[in-house]
């Protein structure tokens, strides 16, 4: 039991029950989760065909970044995380938390890189800079949505009493003294 449920309730609020917003959540972060594997998969399975449909350069661009092959294949890698993730609540945690420290890093490197002009494996450039972003903030939505109880609390509704004839007389003789 948490910590703020332990012991009697107070009168006061003795008609309200505490309901976790764990279960709705968790099945809409998981729908999160599947874009995000669907999404970051597909652009590095485009990038790995661009790379082999023209070697000389470092693949196909799309929205202004590089889509090299090592970047690719850490798109990929992101894509294949976040479908295992899907499967069990602590591994969705654990990833949204990882991914979510490693794109502000990723953000931050890829902000020097660009300053310098040094793209580097990973394609580095000020375009990329945006791709890390969205990535961070959409990390970041996952986790809200994964830690709903730890993050907001709980939801406090009131419990269903049904209405009986002598419930009715009892609470009319209580509000007359």
């Amino acid at each position: 039991m948490a910590r703020d449920t332990r012991g009697p309730m107070p009168p006061e609020t003795s008609d309200l029950r505490r309901v976790s917003l764990n279960p709705p959540h968790w099945r809409q972060a998981r729908r999160l989760l599947a874009v995000e594997a669907v999404v970051t998969g597909v652009i590095g399975v485009v990038g790995l065909i661009g790379v082999a449909v023209a070697p000389h350069n470092d693949g196909w661009r799309v929205l202004g970044v590089p889509l090299t092959p090592a970047l690719s294949a850490v798109l990929i890698g992101i894509g294949v995380a976040a479908a295992l993730a899907m499967t069990h609540r602590r591994a969705a945690k654990v990833f949204t938390l990882a991914m979510s420290a490693a794109t502000v890093a990723l953000m931050i490197i890829c902000s020097v890189a660009a300053v310098h002009h040094d793209p580097g494996p990973l394609g580095f450039t000020a375009p990329a800079i945006l791709l890390w972003t969205i990535l961070f903030c959409w990390s970041i939505a996952s986790a809200m949505w994964v830690f709903p109880d730890q993050i907001q609390g709980p939801d406090w509704v009131p419990r269903r009493r049904p209405r009986r004839p002598a419930d009715t007389a009892a609470s009319a003789r209580r509000a007359k003294s």
